[in-house]
């Protein structure tokens, strides 16, 4: 019986040995590797190349990286949820604005000074896109996803109506866009001159341009004159030109079919034209200023890469970030999906370029661009569109519209930021 029992048991040792035998020739084998969970939020084409450098990290360093992928309407409900419960991911995207407050709640752990320092982040990325990425000691994130504002115009309309570059000043604008507006004898649109679908970014772009600083410790700074009129400048589009329509329909419709002359929009977009109407006929132009010789800014939005306070592997986790914000990483995200790059270097790069001639006034953009002047930016965004919807669809006065923006942006930073 005894020996019976000692063979039995000496057969299932050798079954277990050769198991993980097996297993230990497997590459897949992943019991000894450290692993990385990392969420983003989703877009197909950014997700292929999130695989793709996925898979080359993890041959090159050794590292299992999981990927999950949550559309955007989702995952900040699921991320937030996850992290209370501790079982969130170790490494993760959220809007740059987000990451001071993500500081303060102890959510994040600091970047690995022996991967990459705070003055190798300061030297080698945009001012703008890591403004809000560190606290007073160290940093907490890496820039992605970076865009700025820019003009979008269809150059075949252009030729048209014997415009021969883009505008230079807001008086400009106007003017163009009402040489392109067309109505039928019923006084229907039927191609629109210019757009910018009240969409937060470019509104506060226009401010920008009045030289305005925005919000200090919860006073609004944008209350004045001059910021004021950029804000009724870009309600005039619609209230008084007449030069955007809001019953036309979606204005990246129009632009797709040659029913729009010109579009402020994300940079990002061009990477969008491409895939779907490649012949159309494309120029882009940085934002015009509000008279010649005045400051040439728009506003640069981006997400960031942060490492979650739980992981237990805070270098790996910052060799993995930094390879994803690598100079190769961003040249190819640029080429991909139409991501600005965050990196300075790349700014001039002739490769890129060489590939999409256009993307030269995007870069250009992003070198003047102020970053987005809100911690609470979907807050922010939903006021500012409010704001404008207020005069263009509800027929407030403009002065009123603006005031209210002024106590909503006060009162919001009450109570997202001072109230947490």
């Amino acid at each position: 019986m005894e020996k019976h029992y000692l063979i039995k048991n000496r057969r299932v040792f050798s079954v277990l040995l050769l198991v993980v035998f097996v297993l230990w020739l497997n590459p897949a084998f992943t019991l000894a590797q450290p692993r990385i969970v990392h969420w983003q939020h989703h877009s197909p084409a950014r997700l292929a190349m999130i695989k793709d450098f996925a898979a080359e990290f993890e041959q090159k360093y050794g590292l299992q990286i999981a990927l999950e992928s949550i559309p955007l309407g989702d995952y900040y409900t699921k991320l937030l949820s996850s992290l209370a419960a501790g079982s969130g991911p170790d490494t993760f995207q959220i809007r740059s604005t987000d990451v001071p407050t993500f500081i303060e709640r102890g959510v994040l752990s600091p970047l690995s000074a022996s991967i990459i320092t705070a003055e190798e982040i300061k030297q080698e990325f945009n001012a703008g896109t890591i403004k809000y990425l560190a606290d007073d000691r160290q940093y907490f994130g890496l820039p992605t996803d970076v865009q700025t504002i820019v003009l979008f115009y269809n150059s075949d309309i252009f030729k048209e109506e014997k415009l021969t570059r883009p505008p230079e000043t807001w008086d400009e604008l106007i003017d163009y866009a009402q040489k392109i507006h067309q109505r039928d004898e019923n006084g229907m649109t039927t191609r629109m001159g210019l757009a910018h679908g009240s969409y937060g970014p470019v509104i506060w772009s226009f401010i920008a341009q009045s030289g305005t600083e925005f919000i200090k410790d919860g006073k609004a700074l944008f209350n004045n004159e001059e910021a004021f009129k950029a804000f009724e400048f870009t309600t005039e589009w619609i209230v008084k030109y007449g030069v955007e329509d809001l019953d036309f329909g979606s204005r990246w419709m129009a632009f797709r079919q040659g029913e729009l002359g010109m579009v402020a929009a994300h940079p990002a977009m061009l990477g969008s034209f491409r895939s779907t109407h490649p012949d159309l006929p494309l120029g882009i132009a940085e934002l015009p200023t509000l008279k010649k010789g005045a400051e040439q800014t728009n506003i640069v939005t981006n997400w960031a890469y942060v490492i979650s306070q739980k992981t237990k592997e805070q270098e790996l986790a910052t060799k993995w970030l930094s390879f994803l914000t690598s100079e190769e990483a961003q040249r190819k995200m640029t080429r991909k999906t139409g991501e600005l790059p965050a990196r300075k270097s790349l700014l001039d790069d002739q490769e890129l370029l060489a590939v999409e001639p256009l993307l030269a006034t995007p870069f250009a953009s992003l070198k003047k661009a102020k970053p987005y002047p809100f911690r609470a930016w979907t807050q922010m965004d939903t006021a500012v569109r409010k704001a404008v919807q207020k005069v263009t669809i509800e027929g407030m006065e403009t002065r009123v519209a603006f005031d209210w923006l002024v106590q909503e942006a006060e009162k919001i930073y009450q109570e997202v930021i001072v109230k947490k």
